[in-house]
């Protein structure tokens, strides 16, 4: 093989740095929201006792009702961002925010390797890189140091795992991340299939980020203890620059700069909520609207592939008021439609199950990570609109929520768009599997928005309010999650 000289221009170096500091932020908030629902399964149904790895030692009840909140594990803020008991929603913001920089930093990478003929330092041209890779593997496992002629710049075996950590891992962890967005595979149900499922997906992210630990300690450890200096000198000035002690300086107060701004940003995360999430989510939502807004749920999964069990979220509503609806089978209910409407409205149960009625079996996605199929049938959100005509400011729609235990004294409430209940499958459920809506899943009624991830879809139905700004609803976040846990108001992935 053509022996070709190969250096450390400033571009590789900067995506390097770049790589660095990307890649930690997004191990530690990854682990942060893996925290929230600490499983992980091969199978969509996600049914208790079937998943094939677990973190925490909590065990559920089998004598009463659980909900998925009551899965989630405490993580210590030295290995996740920020760290503590559900706080998901700054996991997530902190997640988001990095994912476009690390993919344009690698993309940057890959077009500027093959635009400079750098290429040929990660891609292989010939097979024997196989048999020469374990003979370095080998020695290394003796441990012993492969001459220096192998380092030209990388040896075999180094750079068999740098084209698959570029060329593999990253794309594959990309590719399995998207699946997450309930909004892309309700519109494309076929690609999570690709990976087995939305849950194999789940797996193999995180089996990817393993690989990326794993990686990153063994890179880090192979720098210390094989050609440090030289290691040092060509990833901070260059190939063949003589400085090394200028090298280890600024590789050391680089190291240490990405050091201190993770204390900083967990620090500040936990204090400052708030203000973190309105930051963030200035820049994360238009994101999600720009990449997932406009699709609409396209899903048809068959009878075999509703899920034996689906796990519920929220304690049911435990108010005299509730409780004597539900003695009289809900005969009593009524779903108040008011504010910027033409005709405002009040159902019962027996108006709803008169209009014209809409079934689909369809994947509900938590935004903590559990998914289920079920069958739903109730009434289209477009036939709702119809009725009570919107007026033209009318922009938002607030759905509100009988009084839960674990919400008091504020009650349950979340904010769509119009356009985001205008999608052909939103419902107002009143059945699931063929059944009057069973009390733990929302009975009478409960919303389902199939874009959008579980907490979106407000259950125990008792109004809804349109509005033209929602500044006044809650602390003016665009619902409960957004106002108590600081979750995004787009809710796309």
């Amino acid at each position: 093989m053509e022996h070709v000289e190969l250096g450390f221009p400033l571009w590789l170096r900067i995506n390097h740095f770049l790589n660095l500091f990307c890649i930690f932020l997004l191990m530690r908030s990854g682990v942060q929201i893996l925290s929230d629902h600490p499983k992980l399964y091969w199978n969509d149904d996600t049914t208790p006792g079937s998943e094939w790895l677990k973190f925490g030692r909590k065990q559920m009840p089998k004598d009463r009702l659980w909900t998925s909140m009551d899965e989630a594990e405490h993580v210590n803020s030295v290995i996740a961002l920020p760290g503590g008991h559900h706080n998901l929603g700054a996991g997530r913001n902190w997640h988001f925010l990095i994912v476009p920089l690390w993919i344009l930093n690698g993309l940057s990478y890959v077009t500027f390797l093959f635009w400079t003929g750098e290429w040929r330092r990660l891609v292989p041209t010939d097979w024997t890189i196989i048999p020469r890779a374990w003979d370095s593997a080998l020695t290394f496992a003796s441990l012993r140091i492969p001459p220096d002629s192998t380092f030209h710049p990388y040896d075999p075996l180094q750079q068999l795992t740098y084209f698959t950590i570029v060329f593999v891992v990253a794309p594959t962890m990309i590719a399995t991340g998207l699946c997450m967005s309930p909004a892309l595979i309700a519109r494309y149900p076929w690609y999570p299939k690709l990976f087995g499922g939305r849950q194999a997906a789940r797996s193999l992210h995180f089996l990817g980020l393993m690989t990326l630990v794993i990686y990153t300690a063994v890179h880090i450890s192979l720098v210390v203890l094989v050609h440090f200096p030289d290691d040092v000198s060509d990833m901070v000035l260059g190939a063949n620059n003589p400085h090394l002690s200028r090298a280890l300086w600024i590789a050391s107060i680089a190291l240490l700069g990405v050091v201190l701004f993770h204390i900083c940003a967990t620090i500040y995360t936990l204090r400052h909520q708030r203000r973190f999430q309105v930051h963030a989510t200035a820049f994360v939502e238009p994101l999600m609207r720009f990449l997932f807004g406009r699709l609409r749920s396209r899903q048809h999964y068959t009878r075999a592939e509703i899920s034996p069990y689906h796990r519920v979220n929220g304690y049911p509503p435990e108010s005299k008021q509730y409780q004597e609806l539900k003695e009289n089978n809900f005969a009593a209910w009524r779903l108040t439609i008011k504010g910027l409407v033409e005709r405002p409205l009040q159902l019962t149960l027996a108006d709803l199950q008169a209009l014209p009625k809409q079934e689909q079996i369809v994947k509900h996605n938590c935004i903590q990570g559990w998914s289920a199929i079920a069958e739903w049938g109730g009434v289209p959100m477009t036939r709702i609109l119809d009725l009570c005509r919107p007026l033209p400011q009318a922009r938002y729609l607030v759905f509100h929520a009988y009084m839960q235990p674990e919400y008091e004294p504020q009650h349950y409430y979340e904010v769509l768009t119009l356009e985001d209940v205008r999608d052909p499958q939103c419902l107002l459920a009143y059945e699931m599997n063929w059944q009057p809506l069973p009390v733990p899943h929302g009975a009478p009624c409960r919303l389902r928005v199939e874009t959008k991830v579980g907490y979106k879809m407000v259950k125990y139905l008792q109004s809804i309010e349109l509005v033209d700004s929602y500044d006044a609803v809650g602390e003016g976040h665009g619902g409960y999650r957004e106002d108590h846990q600081y979750y995004d108001r787009v809710a796309s992935i």
